[in-house]
């Protein structure tokens, strides 16, 4: 795949060094800004030209902070169609649900994982790209944070985040994170998260209309079924299938194909051709969804191995130890901090 974001985000980049009376055209040049600020904003940036931007703009504002302050200033016009979505949104819980759905109408280097358990909720950025590069991780999850505030009109609202990343060198990197998230902020860990109280999600948001709410949602499913054509989009849907197959023990190569209209040759020969194999995902699916069970403390190990289909506990215990190189029980202990 190759992995593309919003030129919203640019136009977001430009204007917020404007505000800091830093002319754009010296940095970019006239053509590239020319292309970002090109009416209709179809043409999205690539994974390389979003990063260049970043780094550019950060080295013209001399400020190392420069990416977790833009979130501050990034808007639901920014975001597109997905803006609009989550402005229209009754409460932080149904925007957190449609981020989660339709992230990919925006950009497709990484996934939103909503859960909420208990008193507490999680919200997960996962990479869809290898070695995600840390300017990525630190403004999708910036702008999750400050989105939540701005929606709700409550500059009060406080959450906790967690990077998998080692501490950032700048002092003011780390100062603008404390900033941006109010609560704790760990580094070092399992995931890539921010988790808040639930009493959190009942806030309503400010522009909230049901109406506008369901017309953007046709479209917007409209839109993503056109994305799921492409091969991303086949692979996104894949996984969602092989999810769902897990929980009801239905997730044969024979059965998979069957749920995604497929003989299961053409359903193999579709991941040969991206270098995959069915195992392969099968395996990846497993690993995100053992992530997610394990993030439940009161879940047994037992019990986790056979919501992902592993005939006993020693072979799941096996299995995770191949993908993330720790045990189920070190991965618990990591997010505990124990």
């Amino acid at each position: 795949m190759t992995p593309l974001v919003s030129p919203g985000y640019g136009l977001a980049v430009l204007a917020n060094l404007e505000s800091r009376g830093v002319d754009p055209v010296p940095v970019f040049g006239p053509d590239w800004v020319a292309r970002v600020r090109q009416p209709g904003g179809q043409i999205r940036l690539t994974l390389d030209e979003w990063l260049t931007l970043l780094r550019r703009a950060t080295e013209a504002s001399g400020d190392a902070a420069f990416v977790v302050k833009l979130a501050g200033h990034i808007r639901g016009r920014h975001l597109g169609m997905l803006g609009f979505l989550l402005m229209s949104c009754e409460s932080l819980a149904e925007a957190a649900l449609i981020l989660q759905r339709y992230e990919r109408l925006h950009d497709n280097f990484n996934a939103a994982e909503f859960h909420v358990e208990g008193q507490r909720f999680s919200l997960t950025w996962r990479p869809l790209v290898e070695q995600p590069p840390m300017e990525l991780v630190l403004l999708s999850m910036s702008l999750w944070a400050h989105h939540g505030r701005w929606l709700s009109e409550r500059p009060d609202l406080v959450a906790d985040v967690r990077f998998a990343f080692p501490r950032p060198a700048s002092g003011e990197v780390v100062e603008a994170l404390q900033q941006a998230f109010g609560g704790e902020v760990l580094f070092d860990q399992p995931l890539h998260q921010m988790h808040g109280e639930t009493s959190l999600l009942m806030s309503p948001v400010a522009q909230r209309n049901r109406e506008v709410h369901a017309s953007l949602r046709l479209q917007a499913d409209s839109e993503l079924s056109r994305l799921l054509g492409e091969e991303l989009g086949f692979l996104t849907h894949l996984e969602w299938v092989l999810a769902q197959g897990l929980a009801q023990g239905r997730v044969t190569l024979q059965q998979t194909a069957e749920a995604v209209n497929l003989a299961p040759r053409t359903l193999q020969a579709r991941l040969e051709a991206q270098g995959l194999s069915f195992r392969e995902v099968l395996d990846r699916v497993r690993h995100r969804m053992a992530e997610h069970h394990l993030g439940n403390m009161g879940l047994p190990l037992a019990t986790v191995a056979a919501r992902l289909g592993f005939a006993d506990q020693s072979a799941f215990q096996h299995a995770f130890k191949r993908w993330s190189g720790q045990s189920p029980g070190e991965f618990r202990r990591r997010l505990t901090g124990n």
